[in-house]
């Protein structure tokens, strides 16, 4: 029997109930939220293995668990976990990376055509104004077929996103530095450079990991190279892949048409400060839902538990770990 501790704030009575079910005679399990490094230190002392959220797994942390084997998470991102300092302990860390790939790249899709037809202003006008006029949107709404959507990043999810918009009619280009034009080859996708991306879409789409090379990509000099063509921008990857401070300038002084946004720089952003709430209709904001369906959610928890089965039951091979560690340490 191996022990399993529940890291995350956010588990609920379904992801227990499966766990439970799914490690009964494999594995003791237990609830213990830990937000922060020494909540970790103290609380994880006999776990063999965590199913976290965003709990801060450093250097410190994994130093200070020896008996830590593995880490277990349940989304898609892990920049919140220093994989290199957990191979350097022996720990395997491993992501969630398929569960919500249609979910992301759905709303992602959601945002981009909201945008481009001004849906917010329309419903505005008709809710707020009081106005009936499908001309007051005049020179702002050009036909998706003429369109070039650029994407940062070539992964899963973009990938899909790319499916969705070319069946819209959008031209599609990508940036990303880790994949050859032979493989883009066979999505209809040219690569090309990031300035490329930055100007000659008329969207954007973020769906680069977030670390130490990606983290305020997208900054004030970026947002200049996008001001001829004013385009939409849209996040539904993480928030620190954006410099927030250039990204309320841009809006402001009209360096880009308009945003969608699924994520921040917080994971708990305080929404009555935040001034990206007081921007106006063509800022759509929402609350890093784009993973979520009832589907989802069930497949997220389902897959993060039979990871940690997998991994202690010499099945390393079907687990996607991040660091090479596919065993358990002696």
């Amino acid at each position: 029997m191996y022990k399993v501790i529940v890291t995350t704030d956010y588990a609920d009575d379904q992801l227990m109930n499966l766990a439970k079910e799914m490690l009964k005679g494999k594995a003791e399990i237990e609830l213990i939220a830990c937000p922060k490094e020494e909540d970790l230190i103290e609380k994880c002392q006999d776990a063999d293995a965590t199913l976290s959220g965003y709990e801060p797994f450093t250097d410190k942390v994994f130093a200070a668990l020896p008996k830590l084997k593995l880490v277990s998470i349940l989304s898609i991102g892990y920049n919140f976990a220093d994989v290199d300092a957990a191979k350097k302990y022996g720990v395997a860390v491993c992501n969630n990376p398929t569960y919500c790939v249609n979910e992301v790249a759905d709303h992602t899709m959601a945002l981009l055509l909201t945008l481009n037809r001004r849906l917010f202003n329309y419903n505005a006008a008709i809710k707020k104004e009081h106005v009936w006029s499908a001309r007051m949107e005049k020179g702002n709404i050009k036909r998706m077929n003429t369109q070039t959507v650029g994407l940062v990043g070539f992964g899963n999810i973009a990938r899909r996103v790319a499916a969705r918009m070319q069946a819209c009619g959008c031209k599609v280009i990508a940036y990303d530095p880790y994949v050859k034009q032979e493989f883009a080859d066979q999505f209809n996708v040219q690569l090309v450079t990031l300035d490329e991306i930055y100007e000659q879409s008329d969207m954007i789409s973020l769906h680069a990991l977030l670390n130490k090379e990606t983290e305020k990509l997208v900054n004030r000099e970026a947002f200049e190279k996008m001001a001829a063509k004013k385009p939409y921008l849209v996040n539904c990857g993480r928030g620190g892949l954006i410099d927030e401070d250039a990204l309320l300038e841009a809006l402001q002084t009209g360096k880009l048409m308009g945003a969608g946004l699924d994520v921040f720089v917080s994971e708990t952003p305080d929404l009555a400060a935040s001034p990206f709430t007081k921007l106006g209709d063509n800022v759509i904001l929402t609350p890093h839902a784009a993973f979520f369906s009832d589907d989802a959610a069930y497949e997220q928890k389902v897959l993060a538990v039979q990871h940690i089965i997998d991994f202690f039951e010499g099945r390393g091979d079907k687990v996607p770990v991040l660091n090479g560690i596919r065993s358990p340490k002696a």
